[in-house]
């Protein structure tokens, strides 16, 4: 049940017995649909939470506040209007899920009455604070306008209507004669259903429990009895809990099968355990799957690489074919003359000596043929040690992530699971978001252009954000380019889809760049280096900004400032 229409009537004499009157000292947001009001009593303090959330959408005192440091408009909006405000007044709607705080401010810029409302009802949960005398909306956490309902907007400005009241009979002045007349039609063959349909405030869960109090004789008159005892039980809160979850929340004692039910002085006790309870498990399958999700991907990775490597292998077992060829054609070297492309020989190394094709390279003299092959049968020779060593690497790989898997499973709590997630990210598992974010953060302090081919350009402003460019930020697949033996700025283009050539207008607009952010900026035909990232190195002990860098090209260009710059100007060359 969660949180219904009668959990929300023992609530609201809750607060009666201890908020109304009281005073409101500081409202807090907890995050986008939860906030708490911290309220000063006759005689206590206490902290009112009131939820807006989808799911969990509930009103309730909580033992202490829960801070959130950062800011939040409707938090401070409250405390604008409500700051140091009375409650005058603490009423639900009816046997609607719909609770009415009346506020009378002082002290604040606009001192006439208020209305703090909680509308509990699923997805369409909301707090909304309305000015008493005009009935305007003042502020609400969730604005609904007409895109997301035609029928009802929420929006400041507009006039506060309460959502449509249903046509049902109230549950506590109910008579037998009239709860009978709901069965007479013979069509409505379930119970709970029926009840559901015509009794104010009831719950699917309620209604069953009805049904369920009957069983297995659910007739009209066991029907009454069993929602006179659902009726009498009203205001004897229970949590229920199997294997330690927590299974439901409600006033009264319910039939949960396989249920320990645990009762509670209060309603507002009961919500509070429950949806602690309940949030901080969602809160662990959450991490828990999220772990579990990284070691699958990372287990699929691994087993990716074994197939490749074991396709390697197979293809290294033929080691010995190619020493064979090289022999054979050590044998036939009288036969054999430069510019051939083939030789038939018979192979003296199978049963029957067959004649085979040996494939050859027309530039090589036939001694160099057989050595070609000699030298693929040492290189698959030692390959094939290698990748049995990777291979054995990789197989081992499994079996930590097997192990760590396991621990996974076995962690009980939040914390527990937070722990392995640091492990995880020491041992290589998980990305580090904290390193994630300082490198974005580090992207974003660069020069940034981007070419008319759609490729962003990154230009480094100093000797040290040269090297963060080129040796964190870079990835080996995309191109540096640099002033050729001119002091000047690191240029990057991006490739993160990897293609293996960059467009030479990209080039051209990259290498006009590194010329204008370079000593030689005023001067013409400046030679630009450009290769890929990969090729790049720092030697050890260097300088700030200083690379080693091969299989460079050179362009001739006039130093160019880009277009379409998001920097904030040229600052000096470094």
């Amino acid at each position: 049940m969660a949180f219904d229409s009668f959990s929300l009537r023992l609530i609201i004499d809750e607060l009666k017995g201890t908020i109304l009157g009281g005073q409101i000292r500081h409202i807090e947001q907890i995050n986008a649909t939860d906030i708490t009001l911290k309220i000063s009593g006759s005689s206590d303090t206490f902290f009112l939470l009131l939820s807006a959330h989808s799911v969990y959408a509930r009103a309730h005192l909580i033992p202490r506040s829960i801070r959130n440091p950062s800011r939040s408009h409707f938090a401070d909006f409250l405390m604008k209007h409500l700051m140091r405000g009375s409650i005058t007044q603490i009423e639900q709607v009816g046997l609607d899920r719909i609770l009415i705080f009346d506020i009378q401010p002082t002290g604040v810029v606009e001192a006439n009455p208020k209305r703090l409302i909680g509308e509990f009802m699923g997805k369409h949960s909301n707090l909304i604070l309305v000015d008493a005398d005009t009935g305007k909306i003042l502020e609400s956490i969730k604005h609904v306008d007409e895109n997301m309902s035609r029928k009802r907007q929420i929006l400041p400005g507009l006039a506060y209507v309460s959502p449509p009241m249903q046509d049902k009979h109230d549950p506590f002045t109910l008579t037998r004669e009239l709860f009978a007349s709901f069965f007479e039609d013979a069509s409505q063959r379930d119970p709970s259903r029926v009840i559901l349909r015509n009794v104010d405030g009831f719950s699917p869960v309620l209604a069953r429990e009805v049904v369920l109090r009957t069983l297995p004789d659910p007739s009209v008159d066991e029907l009454w009895e069993a929602y006179q005892t659902v009726i009498e039980d009203l205001g004897s809160p229970h949590v229920f809990i199997h294997e330690e979850d927590v299974v439901d929340v409600a006033p009264l004692r319910l039939h949960i099968e396989n249920a320990e039910p645990r009762r509670f002085d209060s309603m507002c006790e009961a919500l509070h355990f429950y949806h602690t309870r309940k949030i901080e498990r969602e809160k662990e399958n959450s991490q828990r799957h999220a772990l579990m999700q990284s070691l699958e991907r990372r287990r699929n990775a691994i087993e990716e690489k074994i197939s490749s490597l074991e396709v390697e292998m197979a293809q290294a077992e033929n080691a010995d074919q190619f020493r064979i060829l090289g022999e054979l054609i050590n044998a036939n070297l009288h036969r054999i003359q430069r510019g051939q492309k083939q030789v038939e020989v018979q192979n003296y190394y199978e049963a029957g000596s067959p004649r085979i094709l040996i494939d050859l390279d027309p530039a090589l003299l036939p001694a160099q043929n057989a050595q070609r092959y000699f030298k693929r049968y040492t290189k698959a020779k030692r390959s094939k040690s290698i990748l049995a060593n990777l291979i054995g690497d990789q197989e081992a790989q499994l079996q930590r992530l097997d192990y760590y898997r396991e621990k996974v499973e076995n962690a009980q709590g939040v914390e527990a699971l937070m722990r392995l997630r640091e492990e995880f990210i020491k041992q290589g598992l998980l990305a580090d978001p904290q390193k994630r974010r300082k490198k974005s953060a580090e992207e974003k302090s660069f020069r940034r252009y981007t070419s008319l081919d759609g490729y962003s350009i990154y230009v480094g402003r100093s000797t040290r954000e040269n090297d963060l460019l080129t040796l964190r930020i870079a990835n080996k697949h995309d191109m540096w380019l640099h002033a050729k033996q001119i002091p000047g700025s690191h240029v990057i283009i991006r490739n993160p889809e990897k293609k293996q050539q960059i467009p030479m207008p990209t080039l051209l607009e990259a290498a006009r760049a590194a010329a204008f952010f370079s000593r030689a900026g005023k001067s013409g035909n400046v030679p630009v280096d450009y290769t890929w990232v990969k090729y790049v190195t720092k030697p050890k002990g260097s300088v700030p900004g200083y690379v080693h860098y091969t299989h460079e090209k050179t362009l001739y260009v006039d130093p160019e400032r880009p277009r379409g710059s998001n920097s904030r100007g040229r600052t000096g060359n470094p």
